[in-house]
This record gives structure tokens, sequence and C-alpha cells, in this order.
């Protein structure tokens, strides 16, 4: 499978599989991606020599459509919450091991927040961006809960 990467906004924030080669690492940094958030275990998709080393890095296991359930909305606050944080220092590569699910749920989330867009919205635009953008209804439904508990707050 060819790595590739999908801008959600350019020079912002890129999303895709996890990393698994030192050229995945080359085509990150040659993109100006300074930091790399992974919503997988390290088990799942063990990552290349020198990613923490070329990149700033964070960790934060959501789970995913095979694990029995949805990420609560307190786990997408945490990813959100890791995003932000990473993306104070530059351009992020959010990834989880296939790039279908998590990642762009996370993403998902952020543009609601950062961007006002509602959950279709931000669906709408993900696939567009992101083709292969596949969020399961219960992870959607975990989207729209943490949303809801956002607003409130």
């Amino acid at each position: 499978m060819v790595f590739r990467l999908s801008w959600v906004l350019k020079q912002e924030l890129a999303l895709g599989r996890a990393p698994q080669r030192p050229r995945h690492l080359d085509l990150l940094e040659n993109a100006g991606l300074q930091g790399v958030l992974s919503l997988c275990a390290r088990e799942e998709a063990p990552p290349p020599p020198q990613l923490e080393e070329r990149f700033r890095c964070r960790r934060l296991v959501l789970p995913d459509s095979h694990s029995g359930r949805a990420p609560e909305p307190g786990e997408l606050q945490a990813a959100v919450t890791a995003l932000e944080a990473l993306l104070r220092e530059g351009p992020v590569y959010l990834h989880c091991q296939a790039g279908l699910e998590r990642s762009p749920l996370v993403a998902m989330a952020w543009l609601m927040r950062h961007r006002r867009l509602d959950l279709q919205a931000a669906l709408e635009y993900l696939r567009e961006v992101h083709p292969a953008s596949r969020p399961q209804a219960e992870q959607l439904a975990a989207l729209r809960a943490w949303h809801a508990g956002a607003l409130a707050a």
C-alpha cells in the first residue's frame, strides 16, 4: 500500500495511515510536518526508527471499531487537546493504523471545535479531502455526544 498523506488544512493538519518506514518519515518531513499524533497502540503499527528524534510526538490510543466500543467523550477530548498542543508548535500529522476511522474522527472533532462545522459538514469535508475516511456509526455517535458536552461546558 502506498503511503500518502491528506491535508485537512494546508500546512496545518494532515492525516493518514501510520508511518512505518524511514521513507515515510522523509515524506512527512518534506511536506513540512513537525509533529505526529498517533491514535493507535505501538503494537498495531510499530513506528519506524527515528520518528521521535525527527518529530514532536504524542501517542493517545483510541479504540477502533474492532475493539468492541466507541471512544468515550473524555477520550475524544484528550485527543483534541493533544492535537491542539502539537499544533501550537507547527504542522501535525494525525494518524491511526489505517487512516480510516480514528484519525478522521479526531480531525472532525477538531474541525467542529476550531472551524465551527457541524458533524455532517465536518464528515463531508473530511471525505472530500481524505476519501478513505470511514468513521463508523457508533464513532460518529460518540463524536456527537462529545460535541454536545463541549457546547454545554
